[in-house]
């Protein structure tokens, strides 16, 4: 009997180890550090989480967790989930869901913002998938190099301006009022990117 409490603490006592060991880990595989940026232009680096991670033979599956908008209360400050295949021969978007999966029949991602947004032309979730997130798809991360927010102005309320000229003004225009939505999307996107090439580039 004695020789049996002895084992019990024994193991205990390791797995206490290994958690310390673990929880004083400075690095984190799953959290991915991104430049959130509000309404204001004011930057605070905040987590996106790798909730889901599965690699295909042409493709890996993510699932990431973030908060786009800060700006709401806090009891109804919920994480968005995107859903998000990206390619293992050119390291581009495959596709970005917050609703079903590449195959349609699970839901995969939520959308934990506005909807529709509450400012300028008040775009939906809708809008998204139809207008914005295409502007996403096909993208490398050397596509979006020098690009930080989806203006080719200086960002309202702060001095971040892009490197690079976006094309496409008329989505600039029509998504003016979301600015909070999309700057963060493509931040996320971008380190989500850098993530996948670090971990699966094989070119």
């Amino acid at each position: 009997m004695r020789k049996v409490v002895v084992l019990l603490l024994l193991v205990v006592v390791s797995f206490g180890l290994f958690a310390c060991k673990d929880s004083g880990s400075e690095e984190n595989s799953n959290i991915l550090k991104f430049d959130h940026l509000n309404g204001h232009g004011d930057v605070v680096e905040r987590d996106a989480y790798l909730l889901f991670e599965y690699e295909m033979r042409d493709y890996v599956k993510y699932q990431i967790a973030y908060v786009a908008c800060t700006c709401r209360a806090p009891e109804v400050n919920y994480w968005k989930v995107a859903y998000v295949e990206i390619s293992k021969k050119d390291n581009s978007i495959k596709t970005i869901s917050f609703r079903q999966d590449g195959t349609g029949h699970y839901t995969a991602g939520f959308w934990g913002d506005s909807n529709p947004v509450p400012s300028g032309n008040m775009p939906t979730l809708e809008d998204f998938e139809e207008k914005f997130i295409p502007w996403l798809i096909g993208k490398k991360l050397t596509d979006l190099e020098g690009i930080e927010v989806f203006t080719n102005d200086v960002y309202t309320g702060g001095e971040i301006k892009n490197e690079t000229t976006i094309a496409e003004t008329d989505l600039i225009d029509f998504f003016a009022g979301a600015s909070v939505t999309t700057n963060n999307m493509i931040r996320v996107m971008k380190v989500l990117l850098e993530y996948h090439e670090q971990h699966y580039d094989n070119e």
